[in-house]
């Protein structure tokens, strides 16, 4: 049970909980009839299949070495070597070589291939294809070996069709690979001569240009000197030319602004008021002005000596005005005329860098010019040296061909042809796909299947562990235990309720269905056998229950408590029907015209009076997601604990609910798992109800003897 500072608690970060979900042999007994037909109909499928694809056939097969190297005879210098990617080429150029038509219609002209492959009334274009269409070249990549069977329904002769074969295939693979040598090695050594002229003529204008440059080398990564310098330069007029509008822009923001208020008035006002000159001079006149002030002190304004002395105290006013003005205006001028400097010494150096560059980009273009042509002819030289180390390679390899062995032979050849194939390996490949698909499907099935079914999945949505799980009650032993569970809960709630004083509950489903008001009920009457006055209160007025009335009771109820003209003076247990041998002490709905509960502000103070009576108060409301009035209860509620279904809702259905939960804050949250299911196939329900039922604990099962000894 949580507590209001965790009404919805979340999984820690990085915990596992088992869900107990996969259970592979529950499902197979869940959906064993599926299970059942799947095996039998993909094996009824199977059976045609076997009778028409199940011929026996034979295949033999022979095996071809390509080396990577081209091996030479005794009078030869030296090899060639093929590297990876022409070597798989020339792999792959072989293999379609041994099925091509020519090689195939050259190897029926063969006696001993046309006595055996060739049928009667076949023509020799329809035996060069069903030859072509019954071999099978393969080459695993990387692997020097290339793998050539053939298949058919006739058993004789195979092996002697593909020795022959390749007999033929290596014949012609060397007459082409030997095809014209003495041409090609003619215009081979013309194209060499021309790139040798080639390299001369480039290599006397590289050193022209050497010469004239006075460089040695021609590299690609090297920078022309000239292009440094210029770089440089053009470096240092974008930094003149920074500085210039930095110093246009200070006099800018000098005389910006309204007169008498810009950063030179600024300026200069503070310059002047702390200049220390004007600061004497003015201390001076101060001190005059104080003294002659202290003469006329009790002179009348008539009196001649006065006028004479208010004269004196004017001009010194006078002179401290005229000194702050000059100064000011000094001030003002000096700071104008450096700024105005600063800008012109910075526009006449950008000028200056600026001509300096146009006359190195002038020498730079030259130079870049003949360096860029030297590189072009040390390109030319390099691919011209590429070319004639091709060429060389091509007349040594065409000079020693016509007496080597080649790079192609026969590592294996075709030995007695073997049968594969028949009606039972296919049969038996079905048998096999339809118990795994028998299998699989069921588990899969639920697996898909995305309904709650184990407290472990209630657990890692909500994030705490249910109070209680209720077994679905389809025999006396389930019904046993579920009554076990449901005392467990109950006394959990006592426990609440001594502990922390929690005496109202609000049960509310999910769903519709959930079981809400059986469990009400059968905790109350647990309560009571326990020595706790506890009442069952019907607050479900979208579907009021009949288990709340009898046939003697008048049909008021709650909503008759509830409504405004009632009398305060009418006491709720007067309406609270008595505990009968299957029931506990309730009260009903009563009659309401609405599918929700009016309480009219009445509802809290009616749970005071009937608290004096009970000791806990079991609230049956509506389900959560479809009604407000459980969240209107849950206000009110010490605790709510959340009836979920198993196997009817889905984890969103579950979240939804959880958020409106986690609105209510309610002090004290559980939730409580209802008709678990118990399958026949295994797991921790089957086994529990097993011991609850035996009393003793089961015995180990034969893998857990197996695996552990035990």
């Amino acid at each position: 049970m949580q507590t209001s500072t965790t009404t919805v608690a979340t999984v820690a970060d990085g915990q596992t909980i088992p869900t107990g979900r996969f259970k592979p042999l529950v499902s197979l007994k869940s959906h064993k009839w599926l299970a059942l037909f799947i095996f039998i109909v993909i094996t009824l499928a199977g059976i045609p299949v076997a009778i028409l694809k199940g011929k026996v056939t034979y295949t033999t097969m022979a095996t071809l070495l390509v080396s990577p190297q081209f091996v030479p005879n005794l009078d030869a210098e030296k090899g060639m070597d093929l590297d990876r990617n022409n070597y798989q080429l020339y792999i792959e150029q072989q293999r379609s070589m041994i099925t091509r038509q020519d090689v195939l219609q050259e190897a029926l002209q063969r006696p001993e291939i046309r006595s055996l492959w060739l049928r009667a009334e076949e023509t020799e274009e329809d035996s060069v294809a069903r030859l072509a269409s019954s071999l099978m070249v393969g080459n695993k990549r990387g692997s020097p070996f290339i793998s050539v069977a053939i298949t058919d329904a006739l058993e004789e002769g195979l092996d002697v069709i593909l020795n022959k074969l390749m007999e033929v295939y290596l014949k012609k693979s060397q007459e082409e690979n030997l095809y014209g040598s003495g041409e090609r090695i003619e215009v081979l050594q013309q194209r060499r001569d021309e790139l040798l002229e080639l390299i001369s003529q480039r290599q006397k204008l590289r050193g022209q240009i050497a010469d004239e440059l006075g460089v040695t080398t021609f590299k690609e990564d090297n920078l022309n000197p000239y292009d440094n310098i210029l770089i440089e330069s053009t470096q240092i007029q974008l930094q003149a030319r920074r500085t210039r509008v930095e110093a246009e822009t200070r006099l800018q923001v000098l005389t910006q602004g309204n007169p008498g208020d810009t950063l030179l008035d600024t300026q200069v006002r503070e310059m002047v008021a702390n200049d220390s000159f004007l600061k004497s001079f003015e201390a001076k006149l101060i001190e005059q002005k104080t003294n002659l002030t202290t003469q006329i002190l009790g002179l009348t304004s008539k009196h001649p000596t006065r006028q004479q002395i208010e004269q004196e105290i004017a001009k010194i006013d006078h002179d401290l005005q005229q000194a702050t003005a000059e100064l000011t205006e000094e001030i003002r001028t000096r700071l104008l005329q450096q700024q105005q400097g600063e800008v012109e010494k910075a526009r006449r150096l950008e000028e200056a860098l600026s001509e300096e560059i146009k006359k190195q980009r002038a020498q730079a273009n030259r130079y870049s010019t003949l360096y860029n042509q030297a590189l072009i002819f040390n390109k030319e030289i390099e691919r011209a040296y590429k070319q004639l180390d091709k060429i060389d390679e091509r007349m040594d390899f065409l000079t020693m061909e016509s007496t080597a062995p080649g790079f192609v032979r026969l590592d294996t050849p075709a030995s007695h042809p073997l049968p594969s194939g028949g009606r039972k390996k296919i049969l038996l490949i079905f048998i096999v796909l339809a118990l795994g698909l028998g299998t699989t499907i069921p588990i899969l099935i639920d697996m898909l299947d995305r309904r709650l079914r184990t407290p472990g999945e209630i657990h890692k949505i909500l994030g705490f562990a249910p109070m209680a799980w209720i077994l679905e009650r389809i025999n006396p032993s389930t019904e046993q235990l579920a009554q076990d569970h449901l005392r467990r809960l109950a006394l959990t709630l006592a426990r609440e309720w001594q502990t922390h004083h929690t005496s109202y509950f609000v049960l509310t489903a999910v769903k519709p269905g959930g079981g809400t008001t059986t469990l009400t009920l059968e905790l109350a009457n647990i309560f009571s056998h326990l020595g706790i006055r506890a009442l069952a209160m019907e607050l479900n007025a979208f579907k009021p229950d009949p288990r709340y009335q009898n046939a003697t009771s008048s049909a008021a109820g709650l909503t008759t408590l509830l409504h405004p003209t009632t009398p305060r003076s009418l006491a709720p247990e007067t309406l609270v029907l008595p505990a009968t041998e299957t029931l506990p002490a309730r009260l009903p709905i009563g009659p309401t015209p609405h599918r929700h509960l009016t309480t009219h502000g009445k509802l809290p103070t009616l749970l005071d009076q009937l608290h004096t009576r009970y000791d806990l108060i079991l609230m049956d409301t509506p389900p959560i997601l479809l009604s407000a009035d459980a969240e209107l209860l849950g206000e009110i509620a010490g605790g709510v604990l959340l009836v979920i279904e198993a196997g009817q809702i889905t984890p969103g259905e579950l979240k939804r609910a959880a958020h409106l939960l986690e609105r209510l804050n309610p002090p004290v949250v559980g939730a409580l798992l209802n008709r678990v299911k118990v399958y026949e196939g295994g797991g921790y329900f089957a086994d529990l109800l097993k011991e609850h039922h035996t009393g003793a604990k089961l015995p180990p099962s034969w893998i857990s003897r197996l695996l552990w000894g035990s």
